[in-house]
């Protein structure tokens, strides 16, 4: 969290229940960031100073205590809490279920925001920013190598993550409008298969030796 930017405005960071801990959280406050982070079920609230996991304070919960919030297309029933976390003096704890699921233990989702100011729709609309962002590490392990690099430095994984950048950017509009990774990817690798077959055919025509084409294609 060392390399993690000094914040010019009003900004936030995005994190799922993974990685929503004191720590991150200090790491993000010290640079200027508020924070807005999945929960866990299990995690420690402290109602009216009472000690309830979320998944137990939930039981509690009526439909006269929730509000319905639209996010994109979907609804939600929401409970906003503003209290005390452990490790945690002030926030607020959203605890959300879909529209057709209230009080389904399965379906209950809850989240964090250090921004006790900011509206319930809004920290719901925020986080929803974080599913693009998740796609595109996703579809960069899967396609463009980043779950196989085997480097540790700053500087390197810096480097590493803008190549990756570039190459997905020019994956989705080198053709000249937007489209999605994979078909972009598919029309670049074929691309890049005509254009060595290409260079072979033109160098049999120059008469190049053999031996120079395995050596230029690194199979000699």
């Amino acid at each position: 969290m060392a390399s993690l930017p000094i914040a010019t405005g009003a900004a936030y960071g995005l994190c799922d229940c993974w990685f929503t801990c004191q720590s991150v959280i200090e790491a993000h406050l010290k640079q200027g960031y508020y924070f807005i982070g999945g929960l866990k079920s299990n995690r420690v609230i402290y109602p009216q100073g009472i000690r309830l996991q979320i998944k137990e304070f939930a039981q509690y919960i009526e439909q006269s205590d929730v509000h319905l919030v639209t996010v994109g297309r979907s609804e939600y029933w929401v409970y906003r809490y503003e209290g005390s976390l452990k490790g945690i003096d002030q926030a607020v704890v959203l605890l959300c279920w879909p529209k057709s699921a209230f009080k389904k233990a399965y379906a209950l989702h809850a989240f964090l925001c250090t921004d006790t100011e900011l509206p319930t729709k809004t920290i719901l609309e925020y986080y929803s920013q974080r599913w693009p962002i998740e796609i595109f590490f996703r579809q960069s392990k899967g396609n463009l190598g980043l779950n196989a690099y085997q480097i540790r430095s700053i500087q390197a994984i810096d480097r590493i993550l803008a190549l990756i950048a570039l190459s997905y950017l020019y994956c989705v509009t080198g053709s000249g409008q937007y489209q999605p990774l994979g078909r972009g990817l598919r029309e670049i690798r074929a691309q890049t298969q005509r254009d060595k077959i290409t260079m072979i055919y033109t160098a049999a025509q120059q008469g190049v030796p053999l031996a120079k084409l395995f050596s230029t294609f690194k199979v000699a």
